[in-house]
C-alpha cells in the first residue's frame, strides 16, 4: 500500500510539471495567431501543425514515461520521469526555435 501511495504522489508531482509545459504550449496555441495578426503576418500563416505538436508532446512523453516506469523501483520511476521532463522541455524549446526560424519565410510568401 505504501508503494502505491508513493508512486501516485510521484506521478502527481511530475504531472504538475508536465501540465506546466502543456499549459505553456496551449498559451502559445492561443496567443500566436493574435501575434501574427498584430505583426501583419496574417493569421492564415500560423504554423498550426507546430503548435499542435507542442501541445501533444508533453502529454505523450508523460504517458510514455509512466509506462516505462511501471513496475520499477521508485527511484527508477523518478529518473524516468525526470528524463521525460527534460525531453519535453527540450522539444518545447525546439518548437519555439523552429517557429522563430520559420517566421521570416512567412514574409516572403506573396499575399
Amino acid at each position: 500500500m505504501r508503494r502505491v501511495i508513493s508512486t501516485v504522489v510521484l506521478a502527481v508531482v511530475f504531472g504538475l510539471f508536465f501540465a506546466w509545459d502543456t499549459w505553456e504550449a496551449v498559451s502559445n496555441l492561443v496567443a500566436l495567431p493574435g501575434f501574427y495578426d498584430y505583426a501583419g503576418f496574417g493569421s492564415e500563416n500560423v504554423p498550426w501543425w507546430l503548435l499542435i505538436i507542442g501541445v501533444a508532446v508533453p502529454v505523450f512523453v508523460f504517458v510514455i514515461a509512466l509506462l516505462l516506469g511501471r513496475g520499477r523501483p521508485l527511484l527508477v520511476k523518478a529518473v524516468v520521469l525526470v528524463v521525460g521532463l527534460a525531453v519535453t522541455s527540450g522539444l518545447g524549446l525546439g518548437v519555439i526555435a523552429l517557429e522563430d526560424v520559420l517566421r521570416p519565410t512567412i514574409l516572403l510568401v506573396p499575399r
